[in-house]
């Protein structure tokens, strides 16, 4: 049982609520009051601070009126909410409690409150002692962070060594441009909308709100930065929200700090990060590949996947040295970032104002939403400042700089792949994994290496986290080598970035941590108490999304995808995966597309083999990325797409390799989509690449190939020698060599290279890049197959009530017919309405006299003709015929699928009982459709408008 939180922590600070939006007379109250305000202030950041707190102010004041009026009302409301839970707990909820109200049910805030409630700080260890008291455990938390951003000691290495890529003057100068009106407003736009607020408490779906009465002052504070940097007093505030490492953390270094920082100083930062984002690819080595533009997360993992796969077939004695930083972005010296800054070319005012956003700086804990009192900072990089990751990579970049200074003067050996290509280390953020030859001496420089890292920049390396691994090493050495240096051994399979790395039991491995998260997030919600649309809400949108890290590296096998396909179809099902159930809707039919007729769902086939194919596009578009050229130099250049594997060949890219005859077997050609524009050649290979048809020239022209003296030559530098033959070892003879070539010089005929840049393009999509969710849909439908005609989703009635149509639309309802046909038992195979025929889909929805008699009534009350029916598609066929505006029609429709809904109900209920009344069920339709259809088109109409004739009503 969970201890509810009941200690008095302290006040909470201001919130802006999305929802104060929805209340009648907001907008005017906030504009006026705004307007009304008037501040005398030379420091526009001081002004705009200002009138944002008497704002807050008099929000506070008219919030609270607003709710105070309110309270009978929601006295009103809690008693139902009550009485409906108590209905709910006893397990008799009708049909129009829980089961129409999940959008906003009872087990959704039980959801949350729970989530609360893990996150509520009771208590705290201090000096092995137990402390409840508030203010004891508030001081504990201020005094420890506190002392994690001191200033640090005055002695240090200086950093003295030149950057091979600097910024150009030109590029520093447009770095420390005037912010312009458009430039600040995307950079409002990029901060999302309803993140946690820091100390000011407004969201930035507030400023998007109210921009144009707010944008004169937010443009004016700006421009106040760029003349004179941060001088404004608390404007650089931030609160640092804790949350727990683990469940059931007890003691201050138990929690990871995350800082919410004011509106203001988010904004400047976010536009000096949109600055630095267009420079820092040219300034960062590729073996950093965090938060680059073209390089993704898992470039590391992979790359270090083939790396150790390789060393383990060669047999190669290698080194895996992982390091762990000790509260990395907290330990970084300001004077260290500055000195690289200047280094890579940052002008002078540019430093000065990152040196002033750094040494504003402060903060306060929030201790069960309290903050303590406020401590200056003097040192770190605030993870939750938009400006931080690209400056910590700036920092890491030295550590990259000195490292293969190390490796260049032959103090250090790594991992050698080709002639042109050694790997020693790799990056990501503050996870850092070196590469080498097992040796001790490898092992020492590391650390002395690291040692002057820390002695300059602050960072210091933790021992007892880091971990060493060796592979084609005796165990033996690998501990004496741990134990020498303090730190853990490491053993295959092991974790980087959350992904396990190296056999094929890490990969099983992988895939048991994916199914038990899938299992972890079922067993929080209550399958049975969610309406059918709120479960394929879940199943889409959280069950959906779980597994896409893993299955962005590995390709998932097919009893891990079927595992993962049982779990959401018993979900959306409502059943126990442990019970067997009859189900009449095929799981393949909810799995595609909505062009289909299915309802879009995608299968988890699908999505793992688009995501790994993007490895594949990524191969050829960006073929001279780090990763891409590892590929080229352990599988060949062409990396195995001419599918020359070997049986015993294991490694992750074989594995994505594999996957391509698989899927041309199923009429799935993936690569024919992939198709190279040639500009000026100079990117493209002549020989390997299919440049010039569907066809490389190297498959094409086997005995041609042969004789070409520099096999990797591009399109530009071939088409610049004065013959086709000049770069053969000798001209070719007759028979097979001469066909081969004068059908070579009758294609290339005529060819002239424009001045414009190669690119690879992506035909399935019309901007011609590559999109997995186009892979995805084409795997699908070619899987999946055609359900039936188009699925029509109408948004004006809940998701639920769609379903029911869609089901109506497939005959997949457990009507007594279909009971009987699946071999069930029952009394009677009538209609219960009627009992005249066989309850059938089509008599139930079209032609049992009752329904009749509501088509009449719908009929009268629309002013439409409304024909006899006896199928859905027969119903179809008259709606698309309306001519009706998109909005009528709509509602229209949304009237029908209410109706279904409103009848399936009252056959259940004519079953099970409470046997429902005839007479009410019209009227009940009307009164449903009045409120979904109103309430989810946002039209403004009256309820007698309803009533007389919806085709009248102004839109």
């Amino acid at each position: 049982m969970l201890r509810e939180l009941n200690i008095d922590y302290g006040p909470t600070p201001f919130r802006f609520f999305q929802n104060w939006f929805e209340l009648e007379g907001f907008d005017a109250f906030v504009a006026d009051t705004w307007q009304n305000i008037t501040i005398t202030e030379s420091n526009t950041m001081n002004k705009l601070a200002k009138k944002l707190k008497m704002l807050k102010g008099h929000i506070r004041q008219w919030v609270k009126d607003k709710k105070d009026n309110a309270t009978s009302l929601r006295k009103e409301l809690k008693t139902k909410l009550a009485a409906i839970d108590t209905l709910i707990d006893k397990g008799v909820s009708s049909s129009t409690h829980l089961e129409d109200c999940d959008e906003n049910s009872k087990n959704f805030h039980g959801i949350i409150n729970k989530h609360r409630n893990n996150l509520a700080i009771r208590d705290t260890i201090i000096d092995e002692e137990w402390i409840e008291d508030p203010i004891a455990v508030k001081n504990e938390f201020l005094s420890h962070f506190q002392s994690r951003f001191e200033a640090p000691c005055t002695n240090r290495l200086v950093l003295d060594m030149v950057f091979p890529n600097i910024l150009s003057p030109e590029q520093a100068q447009d770095l420390e441009r005037v912010f312009v009106k458009e430039e600040i407003k995307e950079a409002v736009w990029d901060c999302g909308l309803d993140k946690s607020p820091g100390p000011d408490g407004f969201t930035f779906g507030f400023y998007r709100r109210f921009w144009n009465l707010i944008e004169g002052d937010v443009v004016e504070a700006v421009n106040h930065f760029f003349n004179n940097g941060f001088r404004h007093s608390g404007g650089n505030s931030s609160f640092i929200a804790l949350i727990p490492k683990f469940q059931g953390a007890k003691m201050v270094k138990d929690y990871r700090p995350i800082s919410l920082i004011g509106s203001l100083y988010k904004i400047i930062t976010k536009l000096l990060a949109n600055r630095l984002v267009t420079v820092i690819d040219g300034l960062v080595n590729e073996v950093q590949s965090a938060f680059i533009a073209n390089r993704q997360i898992l470039d590391g993992p992979f790359i270090l996947n083939e790396i150790i796969h390789w060393c383990k077939a060669k047999k190669k004695q290698t080194l895996i040295f992982k390091v762990d930083f000790e509260k990395a972005f907290d330990s970084v010296r300001w004077d260290f970032l500055d000195d690289v800054l200047k280094n890579l070319g940052f002008g002078s005012r540019w430093r000065d104002w990152i040196q002033s956003c750094l040494n504003s700086s402060k903060g306060s804990i929030l201790v069960n939403g309290s903050p303590t009192s406020e401590f200056q900072y003097f040192k770190g990089l605030k993870q939750g400042d938009p400006l931080s990751p690209f400056l910590f990579i700036l920092v890491m970049e030295s550590l990259h700089l000195s490292f293969q200074k190390v490796v260049n003067a032959g103090l250090y050996k790594g991992v050698v792949l080709d002639n042109s290509l050694q790997i020693s280390h790799l990056f990501y953020a503050d996870d850092v994994v070196f590469i080498g030859q097992w040796c001790d001496s490898n092992i020492s420089t590391i650390i002395r290496v690291l040692d002057c890292f820390f002695q300059a920049s602050g960072m210091r390396i933790n021992l007892h986290k880091s971990k060493i691994m060796g592979i084609a090493v005796d165990n033996s050495l690998v501990t004496q080598a741990a134990n020498s240096i303090g730190c853990l051994t490491l053993s295959l399979p092991f974790q980087y970035l959350g992904v396990n790395i190296g056999s094929h039991m890490s990969r099983i491995k992988s895939w048991d941590i994916v199914l038990n998260k899938v299992q972890g997030r079922l067993s929080k919600w209550k399958s049975k108490v969610l309406s059918v649309g709120g479960r394929l809400t879940l199943l889409k949108s959280v069950l959906g999304a779980t597994p896409i890290y893993y299955m962005s590296m590995y390709k998932a096998p097919m009893y891990v995808i079927n595992k993962l396909e049982a779990i959401r179809s018993h979900f959306f099902n409502g059943g126990d995966p442990n019970i067997r159930k009859m189900t009449f809707v095929k799981w393949e039919n909810v799995l595609a597309s909505k062009d289909k007729g299915g309802m879009g769902v995608s299968s988890f086939f699908a999505l793992n083999r688009a995501l790994i194919f993007k490895w594949i596009w990524r191969f050829h578009s960006q073929g001279f990325s780090l990763w891409s050229r590892v590929i080229k130099a352990i599988h060949g250049v062409d990396g195995k797409l001419g599918y020359h594997i070997k049986p015993s060949a294991s490694s992750n890219w074989i594995d994505i390799v594999r996957t391509l005859p698989i899927l041309l077997n199923k009429g799935i050609d993936l690569l024919g989509y992939i198709k190279k524009k040639v500009g000026n050649g100079e990117k493209t290979l002549f020989w390997y690449e299919p440049w010039k048809g569907d066809v490389s020239f190297n498959n094409l022209f086997p005995r041609l190939f042969a004789l070409e003296l520099d096999k990797k030559i591009s399109v530009a530098g071939k088409m610049a020698q004065p013959s086709l033959i000049t770069s053969f070892r000798r001209n070719p003879r007759s028979g097979t060599e001469a066909s081969q070539m004068a059908m070579l010089t009758s294609l290339l005929e005529g060819i002239c290279l424009p001045n414009m840049l190669d690119r690879w393009c992506w035909s399935l999509s019309g901007d011609e890049e590559f999109s997995v969710s186009s892979a995805r849909i084409l795997i699908d439908d070619k899987t999946l197959g055609t359900v039936g005609s188009k699925t029509h989703w109408c948004k004006y009635v809940p998701l639920k009530v769609n379903i029911l149509s869609w089901r109506v639309k497939l005959n997949n309802l457990p009507t007594r017919l279909n009971l009987s046909r699946r071999g069930m038992d029952i009394q009677s195979i009538l209609c219960p309405s009627c009992n005249l025929a066989v309850e059938s889909t089509n008599h139930i929805f079209f032609s049992c006299p009752m329904m009749k008699d509501l088509y009449k009534s719908i009929s009268r009350w629309w002013d439409v003709n409304l024909l006899n029916l006896s199928s859905y598609d027969d119903w179809w066929e008259w709606f698309s015929s309306l001519r009706l505006s998109s909005k009528l029609k709509l509602l229209m429709e949304g009237v029908f699928y209410i109706t279904w809904w409103s009848v399936w109900n009252f056959r259940n209920k004519s079953i099970f009982g409470p046997f429902p009344s005839k007479a009410r069920l019209f009227d009940d339709i009307v009164a449903l459709s009045f409120t979904w259809c109103r309430s989810r088109s946002k039209l403004n109409f009256s309820k007698i408008d309803w009533l007389k004739n919806p085709l009248y009503i102004s839109m």
